[in-house]
């Protein structure tokens, strides 16, 4: 019953676009009742009111304002067509009444936001296109990563384990040109103190800790974090939750 009214709108539009004088055919009258009895439908009160200080006298049925605004809109518009001259000055003193300048046309208003609508829904599609296309793109970069460094692990975080593929790749390309260290595949150097590349691993959870490693990083840890957490808890956490709190910690001083 909601969706009737618009469809039976839309039709009347449309008939009066295609069948010349329309607005005079019983069709179109047809169409204009049913489309008030659909609005008197969807705006009637739960119970019809009873008029208890005259019992046995025929009860009058109750208009609330939007079904009569709607009943006047119905015969305004087809004065439009009837009737133009009449319909002229009636939006003439209607204009003056609320000190406008032009009233919308229901129908104008109708097409204009179907082209609206239209136009919305050709712009989602190009997004979706422009969406589609920088995800193949992505997938074909983490990819190539995934290659180029094997040996750290994909974890759920696709793109923090490719960012630090990225930076382990650039410290093993700069060892390699200044010829300080032989390049390696991996971030599994046999160090005590990590390196910010095995850090940024670990905080994108490609590697694991040494015990070593993870002993250092757990007092560091304590250390930036004043102290805020015990070695229990913060083993507790991870080691991607201990390089993370590092990390940051760097970041921010």
């Amino acid at each position: 019953m909601k969706d009737l009214r618009p469809l039976l709108i839309d039709c009347r539009i449309e008939l009066r676009k295609l069948a010349r004088d329309f607005q005079k055919t019983e069709l179109c009258e047809r169409l204009d009742l049913a489309i008030q009895q659909v609005a008197n439908a969807s705006l009637a009160p739960a119970a019809a009111p009873v008029n208890e200080a005259a019992p046995g006298t025929p009860s009058e049925k109750t208009q609330t304002v939007s079904q009569v605004a709607l009943a006047w809109q119905t015969a305004a518009r087809d004065l439009k067509f009837s009737d133009p001259a009449i319909h002229a000055r009636l939006s003439e003193k209607v204009m003056r009444l609320l000190g406008a300048r032009s009233l919308a046309d229901p129908a104008t208003e109708i097409l204009q936001l179907e082209g609206m609508l239209k136009a919305a829904e050709q712009r989602i599609q190009q997004l979706e296109k422009a969406q589609q296309a920088i995800e193949v793109e992505r997938d074909a970069l983490l990819g190539a990563l995934a290659s180029a460094v094997p040996s750290l692990r994909d974890a759920g975080d696709r793109l923090a384990v490719g960012l630090a593929r990225v930076a382990w790749l650039k410290a093993e390309a700069e060892k390699a040109a200044s010829g300080s260290a032989p390049v390696k595949r991996a971030p599994e150097p046999q160090d005590t103190v990590p390196t910010p590349e095995l850090l940024a691993a670990a905080a994108a959870g490609a590697v694991s800790l040494s015990k070593e490693q993870r002993e250092w990083c757990v007092g560091e840890a304590m250390v930036v974090t004043g102290f805020q957490y015990t070695p229990v808890e913060l083993i507790e956490k991870g080691d991607a939750a201990i390089a993370r709190l590092i990390l940051d910690a760097r970041k921010s001083a």
